[in-house]
């Protein structure tokens, strides 16, 4: 990106752009301006030797929005970017047209060409108390402030038998679910504006993975509430244990890890991305063995 890089430009028969000066040179009649330049507003001169067409900007100042009460929509921003000439043109030079140094600055206008082969450099003139258009705003950059602003959280483990419970048994249903709500599920919002591009950002989450601390993934979306005296297994987010936590796991519980997938999508200023964020939340299952007792006093 060119924004904020320094070049060194020779001043030798450089197109010269003037920003806010209305002044025609010495013995010359006032020129009325035909067309401007739409994304800057200056006015648009033909220079350089007879016959030329060529044009470049003169004479003029950026009109920043549209019209007050047209209705009428505000032009996009400046695709140039703007640096101090370094060195600054000798005093002689046409660039200046008669004024001097304490009159202003001469910046450095980079523009891309029209047809994508390049860029152009010129030298702009801007009188003391203006400033050059500034950068364009990329959207990418608004992209990445507008995920980090939304809020987005690791699932909110909710299971039947309760985590950290010594409920859970061998061969019976465990349930699983998170809380609901856009913090933890989606979608989930978020608008930035700046420079007169605007990007939303739109997270959402499209999975929930449990690993079970048994070797075994189970993958859901939200899951379901568990009903207080349901026998059955979750119809859509449950698993079963076959082997007792206590004979397997370090600690005597199995540890569980529910992590969710979030798909966040953003658009603006002509450009649209994806981006996926995985975020974490963890606990602990005691599993045990029922033993029953059989005619013999034995145990099974």
């Amino acid at each position: 990106m060119l924004t904020g890089t320094r070049r060194t430009v020779q001043t030798t028969a450089a197109a010269l752009i003037v920003l806010g000066s209305t002044a025609a040179p010495a013995g010359a009649d006032p020129v009325e301006c035909v067309k401007r330049n739409p994304l800057t507003g200056v006015c648009l001169l033909t220079a350089g030797t007879a016959g030329s067409g060529a044009a470049v900007p003169a004479s003029g100042t950026a009109q920043p929005g549209g019209a007050a009460g047209t209705g009428q929509e505000a032009p996009p921003p400046d695709p140039c970017t703007y640096t101090v000439a370094e060195p600054q043109p000798a005093p002689t030079s046409v660039i200046w047209q008669g004024k001097t140094a304490a009159d202003g600055v001469v910046y450095v206008q980079v523009c891309p060409r029209t047809d994508g082969s390049g860029v152009s450099a010129v030298l702009v003139f801007v009188p003391n108390g203006l400033a050059p258009p500034a950068p364009p705003v990329d959207p990418r950059v608004l992209a990445e402030q507008a995920i980090a602003s939304l809020t987005m959280r690791a699932p909110e483990i909710r299971m039947a038998p309760p985590p950290g419970s010594i409920s859970g048994l061998v061969g019976l249903p465990v349930w699983m679910w998170t809380e609901r709500g856009e913090q933890f599920l989606g979608p989930a919002r978020q608008t930035v504006s700046a420079g007169g591009v605007t990007v939303t950002a739109v997270g959402e989450v499209n999975r929930i993975a449990w690993d079970m601390g048994d070797g075994t993934t189970v993958v859901c979306g939200a899951g379901t509430p568990y009903a207080p005296g349901a026998e059955a297994e979750s119809p859509d987010c449950g698993h079963v244990y076959a082997r007792a936590s206590t004979r397997h796991a370090p600690g005597g519980a199995w540890p569980i890890t529910a992590t969710s997938t979030w798909t966040i999508t953003w658009s603006g200023g002509g450009l649209s991305g994806t981006e996926t964020l995985e975020l974490s939340s963890s606990a602990e299952l005691l599993v045990g063995e029922l033993h029953v007792l059989n005619q013999d006093g034995g145990s099974r």
